[in-house]
């Protein structure tokens, strides 16, 4: 029994700290203060993360703890971890004004995120991706001053309810064609064939899809990204799409495995509309947080490569996580940048001339926009897009590899528009901009990762290719 309820040691540190911020919130109204406070909480969720051993007694409980799930709980809290110190500093200029109510938000969020990642069943999943839906709903809506957060959470919400709605019935069609709840009942995957099965995998791709943001289910992701605090964005674009991308690997591997026909052809189809619907959307904006969020679109559409070809290349799993990994630390800092030189930075003008205005700020924005780009030094999103296309290319999925480096090369349109405003327009403000030290040691860690992973990748390799080897365990 007590080495069962090991397992669920990250997910107590971070329930029980989180209520602690609702019972002594007047002792630590200091945002700063709640700041550290959160950090070590995290911290202390990483470390017991990394502690944890695989076992199997746990499953019965509802969680389970491999390779897989430790890696990817342990990218959520890095990137928790990452996002709230860059944002520790911003909050009040936000102004938002119950700190304490904030960070037992965020931290609930994350414990949700952790709860969708060990899940063993889909009972343990539904109620993980709720308690991580809920607390986003409320933090979108923060601003309570800005009307555009209070429809970016009310439509986040909305739609919300209607995935959840669909992941609902797969559930309950996954039940009615097993007659279990588990991901795997019978201990090594199943595959019960028929049309109950093929739909079940259809309404469950569908409520997922809507968590990780592809297209046609990513019609909430501009505006939230866009209205809701610039904090808010930060973690979400990198803890949920972590979390998300783990729920779907989890359930294609436990439940349907990578090689069915019925699989393959739909996640094939939202692959190619992810990439092209948002890179073609993304041409159009002026708006930074738009333009990433309909980058975030396309950028999953690359990762669901490796997915679509797994049954054919095992390694493409290994890819799909390596890209997913470099993803987190793009996003982070960008949204880390924006949050740093203004809570309402936004519009492309808004980055003229920061190369002068803050040399630091600069660089890390033009590294993390040429990763994004898949072009050097932001060597980890090249690396990442070689990974894919090679896998997809090896396992014969030609057309997708095809429409992958088009969309690449289409997004260097738009992506390449911020390095030009940050070099070589004039600012509109002589204002330099000061980086406060935690940012700085934010930025500069996801600045490093950018580049060290796709310069020397052979550390992160070995450990995606683990995770991936703890994934098709299940699927065979």
């Amino acid at each position: 029994m007590n080495a069962a309820l090991t397992s669920f040691a990250p997910i107590l540190v971070l329930s029980i700290g989180s209520l602690g911020y609702l019972l002594f919130g007047k002792l630590i109204e200091r945002v700063r203060v709640a700041g550290l406070l959160a950090v070590l909480l995290v911290a202390a969720t990483m470390w017991f993360t990394i502690g944890l051993a695989d076992s199997t007694a746990a499953v019965s409980y509802g969680v389970v703890v491999n390779t897989a799930t430790r890696f990817m709980a342990i990218v959520a809290c890095a990137g928790a971890l990452l996002s709230i110190t860059l944002s520790a500093g911003s909050l009040e200029k936000e102004n938002l004004a119950m700190i304490n109510e904030y960070y037992y938000l965020l931290l609930t969020s994350l414990c949700g995120a952790l709860v969708m990642v060990f899940a063993s069943d889909f009972l343990t999943l539904f109620i993980g991706i709720e308690v991580a839906s809920l607390a986003l709903y409320c933090l979108c809506g923060a601003r309570i001053s800005e009307k555009r957060s209070s429809e970016a959470s009310m439509k986040y919400f909305l739609l919300g309810c209607f995935s959840s709605a669909f992941l609902l019935y797969g559930i309950a069609l996954w039940y009615g064609a097993t007659g279990s709840l588990a991901l795997s009942p019978s201990g090594d995957g199943v595959r019960v064939l028929g049309s109950m099965t093929a739909l079940s995998f259809l309404m469950l791709l569908v409520g997922v899809a809507f968590k990780i943001g592809l297209a046609p289910f990513h019609f909430w992701v501009p505006d939230v990204y866009q209205g809701a605090p610039t904090s808010v964005t930060t973690f979400m674009s990198c803890v949920v799409k972590v979390a998300a991308v783990a729920a779907l690997l989890k359930v294609g591997a436990a439940c349907f495995g990578f090689s069915e026909l019925w699989m393959v052809g739909p996640l094939w189809i939202i692959s190619m509309l992810a990439m092209t619907v948002g890179n073609l959307a993304a041409l159009q904006q002026r708006s930074v947080k738009r333009m990433l969020a309909y980058s975030s679109v396309a950028q999953a559409g690359y990762m669901l490569i490796g997915v679509v070809v797994a049954g054919k290349n095992p390694e493409a799993l290994a890819a799909t996580l390596f890209y997913l990994v470099a993803y987190s630390g793009m996003t982070i800092g960008a949204f880390g940048v924006l949050s740093i030189i203004s809570p309402d930075a936004d519009d492309v003008k808004d980055l003229k001339g920061l190369g002068k205005r803050s040399p630091f700020l600069g660089l890390v924005m033009t590294l993390i926009f040429l990763a994004l780009a898949g072009l050097p030094p932001g060597l980890a999103g090249m690396m990442g897009k070689v990974y894919l296309f090679s896998a997809a290319i090896s396992a014969k999925f030609y057309g997708l590899a095809i429409v992958a480096a088009l969309n690449s090369a289409l997004a260097c349109a738009y992506y390449f528009r911020v390095p030009m405003a940050i070099y070589f327009q004039e600012p509109e403000s002589t204002t330099p901009v000061t980086v406060p030290l935690a940012a700085f040691v934010a930025l500069s860690l996801c600045g490093v990762a950018v580049v060290l992973f796709g310069a020397m990748p052979e550390p992160l390799l070995g450990a995606v290719r683990a995770a991936a080897e703890s994934l098709l365990v299940q699927a065979r």
